[in-house]
């Protein structure tokens, strides 16, 4: 009986210790930016055309359930970009993601974006691939802006809240990349 107990009360340990688990990616249930613990809130899968492009985790102070709750949230952000595709040009991604600030934004706000969008892509020049394995992580610090890191490197920061929550519609705001994705990253 004892035995028994002690088996169930392991494997229960284990599933709540295990981490998410999406398209062979094992995401983090907890990270550290800017000196604060934050939660995994949600996960997504990106495909394009039927070829999945990325595993994205989102990470918040706090569960949040909706696009104005987690764009309200002062606190420190992460959305982490786990490739999945064997190799793509990473033009390719930068242009997904221009693509997709654009969708949400009007063009006065593109043109107060602009610089700073400039700036963002200028941060990948020395990456010129990006492959299965690869992590792409944009963390909001509050005070810093946000940081860019490739595979754990800082590419660099930019600098405005506004510019974060930018980044964070391509896959959350109105018009999301996918709606699926939207859902699954606010932990729906």
């Amino acid at each position: 009986m004892k035995r028994m107990l002690l088996a169930c009360l392991l494997c229960l340990s284990s599933i709540s210790a295990s981490a998410l688990e999406l398209q062979g990616v094992k995401l983090d249930e907890q990270v550290q930016v800017a000196d604060q613990k934050l939660v995994l809130n949600g996960a997504g899968v990106r495909s394009i055309f039927f070829i999945k492009m990325y595993v994205a985790g989102l990470y918040l102070a706090g569960k949040q359930t909706s696009t104005e709750a987690v764009m309200a949230d002062a606190n420190a952000k992460r959305i982490a970009l786990n490739v999945v595709v064997d190799d793509a040009d990473t033009e390719h991604f930068l242009k997904g993601f221009r693509k997709g600030i654009e969708k949400n934004h009007s063009e006065k706000e593109m043109a107060e974006l602009q610089v700073r969008l400039d700036t963002f892509i200028h941060l990948f020049d020395t990456v010129k691939a990006v492959k299965k394995g690869d992590v792409i992580a944009f963390d909001w610090m509050p005070g810093n802006g946000t940081r860019v890191t490739f595979n754990g490197t800082e590419l660099g920061k930019v600098a405005g809240e506004d510019f974060y929550r930018a980044l964070l519609s391509i896959w959350i705001g109105g018009k999301p990349v996918s709606s699926d994705m939207k859902k699954g990253l606010l932990g729906g």
